[in-house]
């Protein structure tokens, strides 16, 4: 096979690629040509492809190439899955990024491979139900087992609010304060737990510290920059206020015992809590991010809203096509139900996700109070365009389909968000 395809199909390492210029035909394409087939090598490796930048390159490229190029992966089967990452419960995967630092846009694609399918095949039922217990189900344990490259790359796209990244702080703290129990029963030569001996064979407690080391520079930083919501602009300056307290009652006792070198350290390190502590307290709190299904999400709750409204006028008296729209409540409010889940942030507090789901349905019902019916006209007649999906195309599974009903392109509506 030649051309850029062909390329991609003799990767035999991570490789990054260029679109520029490419359109929907030769997005169509190259997501055929490269990817309808395994890959023929035995390890994952990820495949980035640049479909934008900023001034310097932006004329390279059009500003829907990243949608149309994976509109054109998913048209081949492949899911749009922002946890992707270089394993091999990863293949048929890919995901968006924004490198701020290279200041360009990647699609990164993990390729179904030969040597991942031939491998599962020789295995028996047995292990092959061993092999998918083993891998990553939950953001924490992805966080924990991903390599150092990967997981600033999570933490970026994953983790954008500092409660968000507090919390993954305190779980590696948790996991390295267990590791170091391990460590020490196993110094006295006592029997490990098999719970103890799974999390001892895991990543290593040096590595853990590591990325703990990386959370608490991105949560500094945070601080410094007064990237806080009201919320956690509040409980930043409670812990700095903990902080300075213990810091300079540990001063007085260092003074007080003559440790020069021990009262210079903590000096410095008072006069670095007191300035991220003035930042803080000078700085103008965010917003929360928006949901990331917030538009769809809207959108459903604007027809619940005419569907009350309906329920409200007609009081019963109700039209053939008047019923059939009654009769996709259920289906929008499930839909609307798995969009929240979905937006849903890793790692994101239950009152915080509330706050953000609530501030986009009372956004969606204003909305639809000044515009009184403008939301009805989507009923009839929708269409859901092919790759306009956002990446969710598999993922109508988890709804329930309609069950034999006459009026079945009105509920496909109710669902276009997932489909």
């Amino acid at each position: 096979m030649s051309g850029l395809a062909g390329k991609v199909r003799r990767a035999a390492e991570s490789e990054e690629f260029d679109l520029a210029n490419y359109d929907q035909a030769r997005c169509d394409e190259l997501a055929k040509g490269a990817f309808s087939e395994p890959l023929p090598i035995g390890e994952m490796v990820r495949l980035s492809f640049v479909v934008g930048g900023g001034k310097l390159v932006r004329q390279k490229y059009t500003d829907d190439l990243p949608k149309v190029f994976m509109g054109s992966l998913a048209n081949i089967g492949y899911v749009n899955d922002d946890s992707a990452a270089v394993e091999a419960g990863s293949g048929g995967k890919f995901k968006y990024q924004h490198d701020t630092g290279k200041n360009l846009k990647f699609v990164h694609v993990f390729p179904h491979i030969a040597g991942a399918s031939q491998a599962t095949a020789a295995q028996d039922g047995g292990d092959a139900e061993d092999e998918e217990e083993e891998q990553p189900r939950t953001p924490e344990e992805i966080l924990v087992q991903c390599d150092a490259d990967d997981f600033k790359e999570l933490v970026e796209d994953q983790l954008p609010t500092y409660g968000q990244k507090k919390r993954l702080l305190d779980l590696l703290k948790a996991r390295v304060a267990s590791l170091e129990a391990i460590e020490a029963k196993m110094a006295r030569l006592e029997q490990l737990s098999a719970e103890e001996q799974a999390l001892f064979d895991g990543v290593g407690v040096e590595e853990v510290k590591e990325k703990a080391k990386v959370v608490s520079a991105e949560l500094q930083g945070m601080a410094e920059r007064g990237q806080l919501t009201a919320a956690e602009k509040a409980a930043v300056q409670e812990q700095l206020e903990a902080r300075l307290a213990a810091a300079e009652a540990e001063l007085q006792k260092a003074e007080a015992e003559g440790k020069a070198k021990r009262a210079q350290q903590l000096t410095q390190q008072l006069e670095a809590i007191r300035k991220t502590r003035a930042a803080v307290k000078d700085c103008t709190p965010v917003a929360l991010p928006t949901l990331r299904h917030s538009a769809e999400i809207a959108k459903l709750h604007g027809k619940l809203l005419d569907i009350a409204r309906l329920e409200k006028d007609k009081k019963g008296n109700y039209t053939v096509a008047e019923l059939t729209r009654l009769g996709e409540k259920p289906e929008i409010e499930e839909a609307i139900e798995i969009l929240s889940q979905r937006s849903r942030g890793w790692l994101e507090a239950d009152d915080v996700f509330q706050e953000r789901l609530q501030a986009c349905l009372r956004k969606a019902s204003s909305g639809a109070a000044k515009k009184p019916g403008a939301s009805s006209g989507g009923y009839a007649g929708g269409k859901t365009t092919a790759g306009a999906s956002s990446g969710w195309s598999t993922a109508s599974g988890g709804a329930r389909a309609a069950k034999g009903k006459a009026s079945a392109p009105s509920t496909r509506n109710a669902f276009s968000a997932l489909s």
